[in-house]
């Protein structure tokens, strides 16, 4: 969801009077959605609130058209609003939850898909996430991504009910404040698609897509003006950091109680900004940043532990740290790491952020940590597990998304993952089949790559499916994992406790 959807309504040192506050572009009904909109899924479920950025619903039957063109409308209107959700399973009107699915909704990521492609131009990205209530019940959540640099117009008209279509082709639909009656109340603030048909409703979707739209346009007019000269700078720049990240982690794996294995069997993760003008977060907002960072991910992952999420264990605690290795020596960086405690019950997280947009990360594998019941017990370097290589990467492009937003221009991601410790790793999951020849015979390999800002909004799975093709080559040169499987393997990411928990204890 993007920030801008997050952010409070007004700042918090606005201190005009409150007859100016329903003025303008206020309106007595801001006051009523003026809280920021859940940030996890379960959140939805658990305490549902009436935002913009979520539509709840009674159970659908997704095979009737009606149910389909209304389902439609509403991922049309969250996403000219910059992303949101939709959840099935609640009265509309009382946000309680509504009686057990007669219709077996199903709601499945092919359904919506299906509905989406053929009603929607261009069509928004969109995921599905299975989440059960304290009263044990399914609810569908679809998570419905940001429009791109157009908005999300209709293609086709859908069924009228009632004399009016539930969507109209070529219409636009945002998301607005409406009222529900209710008995002899004036009514309750209650958010509803609603096709755009005032000035007004432009305003906000005009912005969002031309601040989408700049980014690419900076980075043309840049290109065209200084040629490809910061290419190779922004790769050589983003080497050096990666490099020296490891050199630091070598000198404290010799803490850890598996420290032969360590030093032999661990991967680095990093990302870094190709900025259009220099530019650096500000040293004291750092961390806050980071944990805001976490939290826009944790919608896709919740592993236990998430990626650069500054611990508050005061052994491990965060430190800012200078480096000249790093290629910055008057920069000073954000650094945890676990190794110092020496805890054998938990994995060696280190990782390094800096405020000028570098990140690495470095961790041990989690196909060598004792796996819990029921899957079949592994010896440490004789697996490699697609799914859980997948989910790594995945999440480290997902927070370079997150984290890139707090930059005013950027032009390019540039990633660096290196994998060692390959050599004698077999394909193997626990809840996947995998055909293969046998372990692989090198011991380390590298995956680079730069990528437009733009694409990891909307094309993230591709990446991701670049990224982790060369360690799963080195175990199996035959295995090609593209981004259709990539998306069919984030709702496994977003239920409690991951596909894995590479902390545990």
């Amino acid at each position: 969801m993007p920030s801008e959807a997050l952010a409070p309504l007004l700042p918090a040192n606005d201190i005009r009077p409150l007859d100016n506050l329903y003025l303008g572009s206020g309106s007595p009904e801001d006051a009523a959605f003026a809280p920021a909109a859940p940030c996890d899924v379960q959140d939805l479920i658990d305490s549902p609130c009436r935002t913009l950025e979520v539509e709840y619903k009674s159970w659908r039957n997704l095979d009737h058209a009606e149910d389909r063109a209304e389902l439609a409308r509403d991922i049309a209107a969250l996403a000219n609003h910059g992303g949101g959700f939709v959840v099935f399973g609640f009265n509309e009107r009382t946000l309680g939850p509504d009686d057990t699915d007669p219709f077996r909704t199903n709601c499945t990521i092919e359904r919506v898909t299906a509905i989406v492609q053929a009603y929607l131009d261009p069509p928004p990205t969109c995921e599905v996430v299975i989440a059960m209530s304290a009263e044990a019940v399914l609810h569908p959540v679809i998570r419905v991504g940001g429009h791109g640099t157009t908005p999300v117009c209709v293609r086709q008209d859908g069924p009228a009910v009632g004399g009016a279509r539930l969507i109209e082709r070529g219409a636009i639909y945002v998301r607005t404040h409406g009222l529900i009656a209710s008995g002899r109340a004036i009514g309750v603030p209650c958010p509803q698609s609603s096709k755009v048909e005032i000035s007004q409703d432009w305003a906000a979707l005009i912005r969002r897509c031309v601040r989408r739209d700049r980014e690419a346009l900076l980075g043309m007019l840049d290109a065209t003006i200084e040629g490809r000269t910061a290419a190779p700078d922004a790769a050589q720049r983003l080497r050096t950091w990666h490099r020296a990240a490891r050199s630091a982690f070598q000198l404290l794996v010799p803490r850890s109680p598996v420290a032969d294995s360590l030093a032999r069997r661990h991967y680095a993760l990093s990302y870094g900004f190709e900025l259009v003008r220099p530019e650096m977060v500000e040293h004291a907002q750092l961390p806050e940043r980071l944990r805001r960072a976490v939290f826009d991910v944790q919608t896709q992952f919740r592993s236990g532990w998430n990626m650069f999420d500054p611990p508050y264990r005061r052994g491990v605690q965060a430190r800012f740290m200078t480096d000249a290795a790093s290629g910055d020596e008057e920069t000073d960086f954000l650094e945890a790491a676990w190794l110092r405690l020496r805890i054998p019950t938990e994995t060696a997280d280190f990782w390094r952020v800096s405020p000028r947009g570098l990140a690495t990360i470095i961790r041990s594998y989690p196909e060598d940590l004792p796996q819990p019941a029921p899957a079949a017990p592994t010896h440490p370097g004789t697996s490699l597990s697609p799914g859980v290589l997948t989910q790594e990467v995945a999440e480290l492009v997902c927070h370079a998304r997150a984290f890139a937003r707090l930059f005013s221009g950027i032009q390019r991601v540039w990633f660096r993952c290196e994998w060692w410790g390959l050599s004698g790793r077999a394909l193997y999951d626990p809840d996947e089949r995998w055909v293969h020849r046998g372990p692989a015979l090198g011991d380390q390999c590298v995956a680079t790559m730069q990528v437009p800002i733009a694409r990891l909004t909307q094309a993230w799975p591709e990446v991701v499916a670049q990224l982790i093709a060369p360690p799963l080559r080195a175990v199996e040169p035959d295995l090609a994992l593209d981004a259709a499987w990539v998306r069919g393997q984030a709702p496994r990411w977003a239920s409690p406790g991951g596909r894995y928990n590479p902390i545990s204890g």
